[in-house]
C-alpha cells in the first residue's frame, strides 16, 4: 500500500493524528501496547474524529492477548495481527481492509453507473415480466435478511452511499458498514453493485 500511517507510541500518536487528518490515509497501523497512549486508546479516539473514523485500523499485538483483541474489535479495529509477523502478512492484511473500506462504500462505484445498472434491471423485469418465481425474471432464494439489513438494502438501492445510509437511519457509519458485511457475506456477493443486482434479481427490493 502506498498511503499508510504507522503510530509507534506518545507524541508519535499525537503526530500521526494530526497528519492524518491534513492528508487522510488509506489505513492505519498501529501496535496496542505502547507508552502514554496506547493502540486502544488512539483507535478510540480515531473512531471519535469525524475526520477518520472510517479510516481503516490494523493493530498489532502480542500472542495471546484474547482480552485485546476483543477490546480492540469492540472499539471498531479492522483486523489484528500477532506478533511476530512477516512483513508480507501485514502488507497482504492492510491491502485486504482497504479494498473491503472501498466496496463497502462505494469507493470503486459510479453513483452514475450504480443508476444505469438499476435501469437496466427494472428494463428487464419490465420486459421479461415480473410475474412472480418461477414466471417471471425474479430469482428464488434462501437468504433470510433481518429487518435493519432489508432497511439498509432498500437505501443502497436508491443509490445512496454509506454516510447518506447512515444519515437517514440513524446509525453510525460503522454500523451501516457491519451490515452491508453480513448481507455481502449472507448473499455471497463482492460489492455494492453486485448486492443490488441480487436484490432486484430476488425481489428483495421493489423498484
Amino acid at each position: 500500500t502506498d498511503d499508510s500511517l504507522s503510530g509507534g507510541g506518545g507524541e508519535g500518536d499525537n503526530n500521526a493524528i494530526v497528519l492524518g487528518k491534513k492528508t487522510l490515509p488509506d489505513c492505519i497501523v498501529s501496535d496496542i501496547r505502547m507508552p502514554e497512549m496506547d493502540g486502544l486508546e488512539l483507535l478510540q479516539r480515531i473512531r471519535d474524529d469525524e475526520t477518520m473514523m472510517e479510516v481503516p485500523v490494523v493493530l498489532l499485538t502480542a500472542k495471546g492477548m484474547t482480552q485485546d483483541r476483543i477490546a480492540g474489535y469492540n472499539a471498531g479495529a479492522d483486523a489484528y495481527l500477532p506478533k511476530p509477523f512477516d512483513p508480507d502478512e501485514l502488507v497482504a492484511i492492510v491491502d485486504g481492509v482497504i479494498e473491503r473500506h472501498e466496496n463497502l462504500n462505494g469507493a470503486n462505484v459510479q453513483v452514475d453507473d450504480l443508476k444505469r445498472d438499476l435501469d437496466e434491471i427494472k428494463y428487464l423485469l419490465l420486459e421479461k415480466g415480473g410475474g412472480g418465481i418461477g414466471n417471471g425474471w425474479v430469482e428464488q432464494t434462501n437468504v433470510f435478511l433481518a429487518p435493519d439489513e432489508r432497511q439498509i438494502l432498500a437505501l443502497l438501492c436508491e443509490g445512496l452511499m454509506t454516510k447518506e445510509i447512515a444519515a437517514k437511519t440513524f446509525l453510525s457509519t460503522r454500523r451501516v458498514e457491519q451490515l452491508l458485511t453480513r448481507m455481502f457475506r449472507k448473499t455471497g456477493v463482492k460489492n455494492r453493485t453486485e448486492l443490488v443486482r441480487w436484490a432486484v434479481k430476488t425481489g428483495n427490493v421493489q423498484l
